[in-house]
């Protein structure tokens, strides 16, 4: 993403885009029940905010416009 569309998205949202986290490989986990230190529920919860940040950014998109 341009620095400009960047720019503008953050205007629109009034926080910082998040990156798309990468999801951890299998072999990463240590499978020792780590709750929520537990790289897959960090993934998880990172998805999720990453996501619903994409839809209100979408949806602020389309309603301003474009």
């Amino acid at each position: 993403m341009d620095t400009t569309l960047k720019t503008k998205a953050e205007a629109l949202l009034g926080e910082p885009l998040l990156n798309d986290p990468v999801r951890p490989e299998s072999w990463e986990c240590c499978g020792s029940d780590c709750g929520d230190a537990c790289i897959q529920t960090i993934y998880r919860d990172e998805k999720a905010r990453y996501d619903a940040q994409q839809k209100k950014l979408q949806s602020l998109n389309l309603s301003e416009g474009g």
